[in-house]
Parts: C-alpha cells; structure tokens; sequence
C-alpha cells in the first residue's frame, strides 16, 4: 500500500502541475533563458549531470555483484541491487509515459512557438513529460530515505537541486519536474511495497 505521505504528495504535485502547465510554464521558461547568466548557467548545467541514470545503473549493478559474490554480504548486496531496481523501473516508467504524452520541449517553443502535447512520439523534441533527470532523483531521494534515513534530507536536497537545474537550463518546463518528482516517488514506494513481500533472502 502507498503511504499516505507519498499519496498526499503525489496528489499535491499533480494539481501543481496542472496549474504549472496553465499558468507558469512558459513563462518561467522565457525568463530563465532570458535572464541567467552564462555562468549561472554552467553551475546548473553540473548539477544536472546528477541525474543522469546511466551512471548509477552502472555503480549500483557492479556494487551488488561485489557484495555478493566477493564480500558475501547479502544484506548490502541487496540494498544495491534496490537502487538499481529503483533507478530501472522509474526510469522505464518515465520513458513510458513520455512516448505517451509527446510533450514539446522548451526548445520547441524557443524556436517554432509549439507548445502542449503530440501524443506517442519518441522524438527527443516531444518527450519533455516527464522529466527522466527529475525522475531518477526523487527515485534516489525516496530509496535512500528507506535504506538510510539518517541521509534523507540530504536525499531530497539532492532531487530538489536536480529538478531545479533542468528549468534553470531550459530543458524542462516546471511541470515536467513535478510529474518526474511524481513518478520517482511513487515508482520506488511501490517497488518497495513488492519488494518486501519477496523471498526472505532478498529483504532489505
């Protein structure tokens, strides 16, 4: 069952991002690409990097192997292999639902004043909806706050500071990072609720 935290959250950020999409959208978009400054710019455009998954699909996969069959520690192996599956299945959930949506991307508005959606396209220029980056985050945010709950405010800094760095460069409108906050946290709650009803061995 979804905790009623994450469902008050993910409820809360779907009426945001209906309001975002209407209301505050493009106009944050013109004004980030307006007015920040180059330098400004690059800071966001390394904190971005932090969201890229391929990297801890990677990490996460290599460290599980190590713990199990090296170190023959089960319980850290399987806490890996929770943050690769977490990583994974927002991930694949995200690319889901932007083929589906076919949302334009802020460059497309920049360029040929196009905004709103396109159903199923896979063209990179309409799959903004949600954001992969944002996603992979809060995917992080939510499993860290499970796995290690000392680190979770740092967890939520973390995803917040991603998020804000894929407006802050034009590659997402807001409500592209509330739905990728959205489907990051409700992928891993859910991933976590099956997860425990798994074979005892693979327990966290």
């Amino acid at each position: 069952m979804i905790s009623k935290k994450a469902l008050f959250l993910s409820l809360t950020a779907l009426i945001l991002i209906v309001v975002s999409y209407f209301y505050a959208d493009q106009q944050t978009a013109q004004w980030c690409r307006a007015h920040l400054a180059q330098n400004e710019k690059e800071i966001f455009l390394f904190i971005t990097q932090f969201g890229e998954s391929t990297f801890y699909l990677i990490g996460f996969a290599l460290a599980s192997l190590l713990f199990h069959f090296y170190y023959k520690d089960a319980s850290r192996a399987n806490r890996f292999l929770f943050l690769f599956a977490a990583v994974a299945v927002s991930g694949i959930l995200a690319d889901i639902i932007k083929v589906i949506a076919g949302r334009f991307r802020p460059s497309e508005l920049f360029t040929h004043g196009v905004y709103g959606f396109d159903y199923f396209h896979i063209d990179r220029a309409l799959t903004s909806f949600p954001s992969g980056h944002t996603t992979t985050a809060f995917a992080l945010a939510t499993a860290i706050g499970y796995l290690w709950p000392r680190y979770s405010t740092l967890g939520w800094i973390f995803a917040v500071s991603v998020g804000i760095s894929r407006i802050a460069i034009t590659a997402h409108y807001p409500s592209d990072v509330l739905g990728g906050a959205v489907t990051g946290i409700f992928s891993v709650t859910a991933l976590l609720h099956y997860w425990k009803k798994g074979p005892k061995n693979c327990q966290l």
